[in-house]
């Protein structure tokens, strides 16, 4: 009777565990980056070092990547956190906390440009250039900095224990054309827009937050207009996450003007 008493009052407990997480209410959020006007092509890199190797790779300015259809890519988008302040995580999140976000060095460029990492998180610096020797000088705000030496097939990992204010410059100083941004946070709360300018956040807890919209071409980008919102002069604009529902920013058009172009 007890055994069936403990099996009872387990599956219950399970049930309840269950209903809360669904009552939590999460909601997701989406939206794409369009420029609003000509950006041209991208100017050709000065390739002065390494050259046999890195010159084969057509390399280019990597500041403003637009795709065929005018998406915008490397937007960052993340909620805003005043310090102390932490936002529930859902459990979908838990098994990627371990698993490591990879910045390479790979045709003498980084890979990918723009990379999200969470605090306690390994970050893994690989070099896959055969031959080339390549520095990777990461300079935060709230973490230290490193700038060390990263050989092919020897990658090094970092991790970074506090979030940062702002999206941090990562250089190679062996090839000064070479430049990458991390995004460090303390939730899993953000994206990076892809080649096409879309992204996508998902299992955020519902409620109202307040997102920052950043690109490395503009900082904060300020007068953004998108559904359920605007960006105010920090960049930030006060969203409504639905529980079970995807928030669809739809089109958010960027001034070409606004990234420089």
């Amino acid at each position: 009777m007890r055994k069936l008493f403990t099996i009872y009052s387990t599956t219950m407990l399970l049930l309840m565990l269950t209903s809360q997480l669904n009552a939590a209410d999460w909601g997701s959020i989406k939206g794409k980056f369009v420029v609003d006007g000509s950006v041209g092509d991208p100017a050709a890199i000065n390739v002065n070092k390494d050259t046999e190797y890195c010159g084969k790779h057509d390399l280019v300015d990597e500041t403003v990547v637009v795709g065929d259809d005018g998406g915008l890519a490397n937007v960052v988008v993340y909620i805003y956190t005043k310090r102390g302040q932490s936002l529930d995580v859902h459990p979908d999140f838990e098994a990627s906390a371990s698993e490591p976000v990879v910045l390479d060095n790979k045709g003498c460029r980084f890979e990918p440009h723009v990379i999200a990492v969470r605090t306690g998180q390994p970050l893994e610096v690989r070099n896959d250039d055969p031959g080339i020797g390549h520095n990777t000088n990461a300079s935060f705000v709230a973490n230290p900095g490193f700038n060390e030496m990263v050989t092919n097939g020897a990658p090094i990992t970092k991790t970074l224990q506090k979030a940062e204010p702002v999206p941090a410059p990562v250089a190679c100083n062996v090839h000064p054309w070479m430049k990458a941004y991390a995004v460090v946070r303390e939730d899993p709360y953000m994206a990076v827009s892809d080649e096409n300018g879309e992204f996508e956040i998902l299992n955020v807890p519902a409620g109202q937050h307040e997102f920052i919209f950043w690109h490395e071409a503009k900082g904060n980008m300020k007068d953004l207009k998108m559904t359920g919102g605007k960006t105010d002069r920090k960049g930030r604009a006060k969203l409504k996450i639905a529980s079970g529902e995807t928030l669809d920013l739809g089109e958010i058009k960027i001034p070409a003007k606004a990234l420089g172009k």
